[in-house]
């Protein structure tokens, strides 16, 4: 195609409809610019960082914008990684993205709260975990006889349960 006022290669193509008569114009870039039908010539020179997140403030909406700023201190797991993986790094971000992952899990699950199973919480779990660590230190330091009993008060615990 050629431009309809220069005759150079047309690269913008619009279809009008005018008193429901329709109409194909075809202009070439500098044209359409004078005529006020085309963009700037040249993007701004912006990251890809800032491209996708204005992409998504104006396609999805302010939460998500503010969202995508987001990263976890601990695994320091972004927002938008997270909606890409569609994973979590660490326990810590649930509490970090919870105005991203309500929804989610609402759209998900139908409720934001657990109402399934709970595990059962062992009174003695802390003991046992602190029972465990001495052993493991006492095979380490081949100290067999510490780890003879660590191992008998491991299994009397493990009976009571």
């Amino acid at each position: 195609m050629t431009c309809e006022q220069c005759q150079d290669v047309a690269t913008v193509h619009l279809t009008r409809s005018i008193n429901g008569e329709r109409r194909e114009v075809h202009l070439c870039a500098s044209c359409a610019r004078k005529s006020g039908l085309s963009p700037r010539e040249k993007t701004p020179d912006l990251g890809l960082d800032a491209v996708v997140q204005s992409l998504i403030v104006s396609h999805v909406g302010e939460l998500v914008g503010e969202l995508a700023n987001l990263t976890c201190p601990e695994c320091q797991l972004k927002y938008m990684e997270f909606r890409a993986r569609g994973r979590l790094g660490c326990p810590h971000d649930y509490r970090i993205f919870a105005r991203g992952l309500g929804p989610l899990l609402n759209r998900a699950h139908g409720a934001t709260r657990h109402v399934g199973k709970v595990a059962r919480i062992r009174p003695d779990a802390a003991e046992r975990l602190r029972l465990r660590a001495q052993l493991r230190e006492a095979v380490l330091h081949e100290d067999y006889e510490l780890a003879a009993r660590l191992r008998d008060q491991l299994r009397l615990k493990g009976a009571d349960a």
